[in-house]
């Protein structure tokens, strides 16, 4: 199985995200009892994660909310403070470990993979204090005109103070349906990007519901499992599965003191200026 490159060579860069993944994390090597599918074990590079703080803050507030409009509305109402009502980070624990599972493993796909993530889904939650329904990632590959190279990723992110064999087994399960994407999700883009204005892209996300296009896109699975604790086998309830989902990438971290880390993530007061 490939083993992935984490290397800022390989990262697509934007103007409101930051560059973290090959700073703070490394791919161990996968284990080799796990043939069904391919296995990403990363883990936290040595003293790195009060470097990577300040931008994977960022990074969760950017993915929240949109910069320019959260600047607009602190200059109408004249001071930060008086703008945290309109800051859509949610406050309720589970909630937010859920959010920072997706916006990993949207960072994974988009800094190491080289997917394109055309929208921040989690700024589109009417209620933020609740899970948002639909994938937990929505990532493609554009590809070339005549569809050659195009690739759609579909995501569950699973964070868990403990590790739950059966939250893993809930996830694949999830990846395994056959209405995935869901019918909703690529219409859903396709809405936001032509809001936006983004006709172009929006074109070209439409392009991955032709139904007779001669190069149908490669459709790939993720899922990104992130644990307070280290389990000795993380994915071997996917292992003997029967059916294994096609294209699957499992990746797992560990992250000590992860709670904390998430609830500081989540409250960090972030620099508009730096956005």
């Amino acid at each position: 199985m490939e083993k992935p490159t984490i290397d800022s060579a390989s990262t697509e860069t934007t103007n409101e995200g930051d560059d973290f993944i090959e700073r703070w994390l490394e791919c161990d090597s996968p284990w080799p009892t796990y043939t069904r599918f391919r296995h990403v074990p990363l883990s936290e590079c040595v003293d790195k994660r009060d470097s990577v703080f300040e931008p994977l803050a960022r990074t969760i507030f950017i993915h929240h909310n949109d910069p320019e409009e959260y600047r607009e509305i602190v200059a109408e109402l004249g001071y930060e403070q008086a703008a945290q009502e309109f800051d859509k980070r949610p406050h309720d624990d589970k909630t937010r470990k859920g959010n920072f599972g997706e916006i990993l493993a949207s960072e994974y796909l988009r800094q190491v993979e080289d997917y394109d993530l055309p929208v921040y889904r989690l700024r589109w939650n009417t209620n933020p204090d609740t899970s948002m329904r639909g994938e937990d990632v929505l990532a493609f590959k554009l590809g070339n005109p005549d569809g050659i190279g195009r690739e759609i990723c579909v995501t569950e992110a699973k964070v868990l103070s403990r590790y739950d064999k059966r939250a893993v087994e809930s996830a694949h399960k999830q990846l395994r349906s056959g209405h995935r994407p869901r019918p909703n999700s690529i219409p859903f883009v396709y809405s936001v990007l032509r809001l936006k204005g983004q006709h172009e892209k929006a074109a070209e996300i439409l392009a991955f519901q032709k139904r007779l296009a001669p190069h149908p896109p490669i459709r790939r699975n993720l899922l990104m499992l992130v644990t307070g604790n280290r389990p000795r086998n993380p994915f071997q309830v996917i292992e003997v599965e029967p059916n294994v989902v096609e294209n699957l990438t499992a990746a797992n971290l560990s992250l000590t003191d992860l709670a904390n880390l998430v609830n500081e993530l989540f409250e960090a007061e972030v620099n508009l200026d730096d956005l």
